[in-house]
C-alpha cells in the first residue's frame, strides 16, 4: 500500500511539473536579466521587459528556466518572483495614474488604494530616491570577482 502511495506522489509530481513546463509566463516588473544560469551573479543572456510573455521550461526553486517570445533562441534563467501567471496588459486600455503605480510598486495590497494619499500623512521621497537607485551590472561581477564570491547552487 505504501509503495502505491509513493509511486503515486511521485506520478503527481512529476505531472505538476510537465504541466508548468510550456505555460507562458509575463515580466511583471520595468525590465529582467535573463540569465545563463539560475544565479544572479551569472551572465546575463539579454533583458526583457514589463509585459513580455516568456515560455516556461522548467521551475526550480527561486528560479524559472524560460525561453522569451520575442526571441525563441535564447533560453535562460529569471526569478520567479517577477513573472506573473496574468497577462499583463499596458496602454491606452489601462485606467490608472501615477499615485497608484507608485502605491503598487511599494507594495500596498489590493484596497488600500482606495484611500487618498493625502489623508495618509505620509512622505514617499526617500522610497522613491530608493527606487531610483540601479547598479551597472558590470561594477556587480567586478564586486563579485574582487570578494572572491561564488554564485549560489
Amino acid at each position: 500500500m505504501a509503495k502505491r502511495f509513493l509511486t503515486f506522489l511521485l506520478l503527481a509530481g512529476l505531472s505538476l511539473a510537465a504541466f508548468a513546463a510550456g505555460a507562458s509566463r509575463y515580466v511583471s516588473v520595468q525590465s529582467l536579466a535573463v540569465k545563463e544560469k539560475a544565479s544572479g551573479t551569472s551572465r546575463t543572456l539579454m533583458t526583457v521587459s514589463y509585459g513580455d510573455e516568456l515560455t516556461v521550461v522548467k521551475e526550480s526553486g527561486k528560479w524559472t528556466q524560460v525561453t522569451p517570445k520575442s526571441n525563441p533562441s535564447v533560453t535562460g534563467w529569471v526569478n520567479s518572483s517577477a513573472l506573473s501567471k496574468r497577462k499583463i496588459v499596458a496602454g491606452k486600455a489601462v485606467k490608472t495614474d501615477a499615485n497608484e503605480i507608485s502605491l503598487a510598486g511599494k507594495g500596498f495590497a489590493e484596497g488600500l488604494d482606495t484611500r487618498q494619499t493625502d489623508d495618509w500623512n505620509s512622505d514617499f521621497a526617500a522610497v522613491d530616491a530608493v527606487e531610483g537607485n540601479a547598479v551597472p551590472e558590470a561594477d556587480v561581477e567586478a564586486f563579485v570577482r574582487e570578494g572572491k564570491l561564488k554564485e549560489a547552487e
